[in-house]
């Protein structure tokens, strides 16, 4: 009788995440914001074309998972100078500062990053997004918080790919093990950030033992070596922020702290 239980409410679980899978809406499609006119990135390119319409440009950015484009209007490509290509989708985008951003009178610079920008202690992962690790260990709702005050979330790791890269990134920085965006609820099933079930997919990165069945391990961790681990939420960790892509832009603002080290830098030396 008592296997007979766990067996029925094991059917109803799995059931109810079905459900909750059921009613998964597909993944927003980047809105490409305009950063600077006649500025032009020189981030890596993922691809580039000849297009006449800017649409045109940012369908093949969204085709190519790029973070950012480089557009050249078509009045200028109309004028008669030599262009070889109008539209150049980025793997990256940019980092307050622009640091890879130059003026070109040729180009505008779009980017799915405009409000926020990312700070400089963020990390491109192409074809996936722009991440924070942060500084300090936190408990779980700490590290929420922290994401979320930098208008970002804790990072997805719910594929293949993001597991690998995002492990990297652990990895390149020398941090065993973050935080990262899944919960188990009272009822046993893990919940990505976005409260999508962790039954809609197949996916799995488990390490040997894990997850753990207390009732108090309830929260996950990413480590360097590419594996997922249950924790106690309140226990202090790392933990990764994946930044969430917004606007509008305000014009200007990425070269807000550029400006504000060039200053700095007059003052340090004496200069008025």
């Amino acid at each position: 009788m008592y296997y007979t239980i766990i067996i029925i409410t094991s059917f109803f679980i799995k059931v109810f995440a079905i459900r909750e899978c059921s009613k998964e809406s597909s993944a927003a499609v980047p809105k490409y914001h305009l950063i600077e006119k006649c500025h032009r990135s020189k981030l890596g390119i993922a691809a580039k074309a000849n297009f006449t319409s800017l649409t045109s440009c940012k369908r093949l950015g969204i085709e190519k998972r790029a973070l950012a484009i480089n557009f050249s209007p078509q009045e200028y490509f109309e004028s008669g100078d030599l262009l070889e290509y109008s539209c150049e989708v980025l793997k990256c985008a940019e980092a307050a500062g622009g640091l890879s951003l130059s003026n070109d009178t040729r180009y505008d610079y779009y980017s799915i990053y405009a409000k926020p920008l990312p700070n400089a202690m963020s990390t491109c992962v192409p074809a996936t997004g722009m991440f924070q690790l942060l500084p300090k260990k936190l408990n779980y709702t700490q590290a929420q918080a922290q994401c979320q005050n930098i208008s970002a979330v804790l990072a997805d790791v719910t594929s293949e790919q993001r597991t690998e890269v995002l492990a990297q990134v652990l990895a390149t920085a020398s941090v065993d093990s973050a935080y990262v965006g899944m919960e188990r609820d009272t009822d046993g099933i893990f919940y990505k950030i976005n409260g999508d079930a962790l039954e809609c997919i197949t996916y799995r990165a488990w390490a040997p033992g894990h997850p753990k069945r207390k009732s108090n391990m309830t929260c996950v961790l990413l480590t360097r070596n590419r594996m997922w681990k249950t924790t106690a939420c309140q226990a202090k960790h790392s933990a990764l922020c994946e930044l969430i892509p917004d606007g509008p832009y305000k014009r200007g603002s990425i070269f807000a702290s550029r400006i504000q080290n060039n200053t700095d830098e007059l003052t340090f030396n004496g200069e008025n």
